[in-house]
């Protein structure tokens, strides 16, 4: 806590103060759900915990998806609010709780990489999810704004 508790500090200003710790991310795998010579959709689910004593709002989930080694597709969950108040998708996160979020994303083949498409399609392709969650405080609107990097295989 930046500000200590005691009786002479309101509670509201501490609420507000208090450390906020970074969001615990885990990598439940990704599918491959159809896959062609032009494109694939790939599935992905990420655990996501929140080991604070307040609720966080994710915002946004924004990945890079790699097939050794070689980025071939991006995938995002949610929308980071940029100052126009456009509907999203906004995941409270409870307080000492986890939540499971599924995220398909659509791979275009750009001919390119034929090697890393091929072993895509004969499943033998070794995935790596590299990204950014977004996170807030109190509302996407207002708050304290955090965001937390990974890198998961």
């Amino acid at each position: 806590n930046m500000i200590p508790h005691n009786a002479n500090v309101p509670s509201a200003l501490t609420s507000v103060m208090t450390e906020v710790k970074p969001i615990t991310i885990q990598y439940n795998g990704s599918s491959i759900l159809s896959v062609t010579n032009r494109d694939a959709t790939i599935e992905t689910k990420f655990n996501l915990t929140n080991t604070n004593d307040d609720t966080l709002i994710i915002e946004m989930l924004s990945y890079d998806v790699n097939v050794n080694g070689i980025t071939i597709g991006h995938g995002q969950y949610g929308q980071k609010y940029e100052g126009a108040s456009e509907s999203s998708t906004y995941l409270p996160l409870i307080q000492h709780n986890s939540e499971t979020i599924t995220v398909k994303a659509q791979l275009i083949n750009d001919g390119n990489n034929p090697q890393v498409w091929s072993s895509l399609q004969n499943g033998t392709g070794k995935i790596r999810i590299q990204g950014t969650v977004y996170y807030s405080t109190h509302s996407p609107f207002a708050g304290q704004s955090y965001s937390k990097d990974f890198d998961l295989k």
